[in-house]
């Protein structure tokens, strides 16, 4: 019998999702990849701290790529390759900046991405900004 959620689909080295930059769009990439990442059976704990890590990436993209209103696009890709993954998440708008009195319940998803994950690039430009996150599947050797 296959596992829940198997679809019997083979199991891909990438990865690639482009989809609206709104709440609602974006959980449905995460949880796309989080099947995909399970799929390709890494430790326990990476498959929730990859999962988070992206989601955070994807809705900063849906919160503050793009003006209140207006469309937008995030692509994401995920690459599985021998002894690590990474995914990247790109947005192609300009991020609103912050209000002049932040809200202290908020703010912590660049750190968290930076938390999970074992490194993490910002890359802002004028046409976007891209997150690249890449975890070790197997621990270095001390």
């Amino acid at each position: 019998m296959a596992p829940a959620g198997d679809s019997g689909a083979p199991v891909t080295p990438e990865l690639r999702v482009t989809s609206p930059a709104r709440t609602g769009d974006v959980t449905k990439v995460r949880h796309k990849l989080t099947r995909w990442i399970a799929a390709h059976h890494p430790p326990a704990d990476l498959v929730g701290d990859i999962a988070l890590a992206a989601y955070e990436a994807l809705i900063n993209t849906a919160e503050h790529a793009y003006p209140a209103g207006a469309a937008g696009d995030v692509e994401l890709r995920a690459q599985h390759q021998p002894g690590l993954i990474r995914v990247t998440v790109t947005d192609f708008g300009r991020w609103a900046r912050s209000p002049a009195a932040p809200d202290p319940s908020r703010g912590r998803g660049l750190a968290l991405i930076r938390i999970l994950s074992d490194d993490a690039t910002i890359v802002r430009t004028d046409s976007g900004t891209t997150v690249t996150m890449t975890w070790r599947l197997h621990p270095d050797p001390t």
